[in-house]
């Protein structure tokens, strides 16, 4: 058995990371912020554009229908961004893990395991919450769809 205790919870593998990972867990939550706002304020647009298609004002609609997908397009973006970004603290706050600096009888090789769980909670909580952003996104994708959907019968006529 590696370690007696179970694996590290999020908030208690806090005081672990690397400052690196502090500040990315900061950017994430900013980011994740944005995602959401800007989720809810394209799901409300999306109503008004199906509301003002449906009154007649297609090039009303058609207008909204662009910016829309620009922003979605710029929200996945900045989440591919910080998934890239991810890789890049994970792997250099990985590195860390091989320094030991301890005088006891333990092997090196459990040391250098033990110290990789607080990375592995790290990795494992960053990646849910990625799965929860794309989630959200692919969501407002399919509004914005709608509302295209909506257009095309009144481009049609």
């Amino acid at each position: 058995m590696l370690i007696s205790n179970p694996p590290y919870p999020f908030w208690s593998a806090w005081v672990y990371f690397s400052g690196w990972e502090h500040l990315f867990l900061i950017l994430l939550g900013v980011l994740s912020v944005h995602v959401l706002y800007s989720a809810a304020m394209t799901v409300l647009a999306v109503r008004k554009g199906i509301i003002s298609a449906g009154s007649g004002n297609s090039v009303s609609a058609e207008n909204v229908l662009v910016i829309l997908r620009r922003r979605s397009r710029r929200v996945d973006k900045l989440i591919a961004t910080a998934f890239f970004l991810f890789g890049v603290v994970l792997f250099e706050s990985l590195q860390w893990a091989y320094v030991t600096i301890d005088n006891t009888k333990t092997p090196t090789g459990w040391l250098i395991l033990r110290d990789f769980l607080p990375h592995f909670a790290f990795a494992f909580n960053v990646f849910f919450i990625f799965l929860v952003l794309h989630v959200v996104g692919w969501l407002v994708s399919n509004h914005i769809n709608r509302l295209a959907l909506q257009l095309k019968p009144l481009q049609a006529a």
